[in-house]
């Protein structure tokens, strides 16, 4: 039994049609798994630009916490002055480069007298900052009687800190999401 020329041509056409086909969804999913590990690295290189910046932060806000707890008396030629001073000048720059992952919010409805990047509501990730920062500023270079009062401050200002970035960085879902693409990876 011999095969007609257009059937056997239309068997072929029909096979490389579905193989066709199969590459292009092969090539489908492919890009798709591409894209999603392009969109993970890039929040990876933001996760890990906004993670100096709250190991700073958590740094500073340590800081603060153990400066209330030092008597000036002890220090010599104001060292504790200068230690505060230090600390406001770090702690107010943390802030303001905080500002760059944490915009304020409803800019419409608060400080439209102020300038762009100050209208609307601090987020509470920075609130925390600015509460160390006050701390530490009203911290007294002469006399510690009234300065451990400030611990607790800025102890609370720690917390608050870590409770607020936390929900950002979410590193739970982080190394879910980054388990689940990598499983991909190894099965295409």
């Amino acid at each position: 039994m011999t095969l007609e020329p257009a059937v056997v041509i239309s068997a072929i056409a029909a096979c490389i049609s579905a193989l066709s086909a199969l590459i292009a969804t092969w090539n489908y999913h492919r890009e798709r798994l591409n894209q999603k590990m392009t969109a993970a690295k890039w929040k990876k290189e933001y996760f890990a630009d906004l993670l100096k910046w709250s190991d700073e932060s958590i740094f500073l806000l340590s800081q603060s916490l153990h400066l209330c707890e030092l008597d000036p008396r002890k220090m010599e030629n104001n060292k504790f002055f200068e230690l505060k001073h230090e600390l406001r000048i770090n702690l107010s720059a943390q802030i303001d480069r905080g500002r760059w992952f944490f915009p304020n919010y409803a800019i419409e409805k608060h400080g439209q007298h102020k300038h762009e990047a100050y209208r609307g509501f601090r987020p509470a990730v920075l609130d925390s900052l600015v509460f160390a920062y006050r701390a530490v500023s009203t911290l007294n270079y002469s006399d510690n009687s009234q300065n451990i009062k400030m611990r607790e401050v800025v102890a609370n200002a720690k917390r608050l800190f870590t409770s607020e970035i936390q929900k950002v960085l979410d590193p739970r879902s982080r190394d879910e999401e980054f388990e689940k693409i990598t499983s991909k990876v190894d099965e295409a």
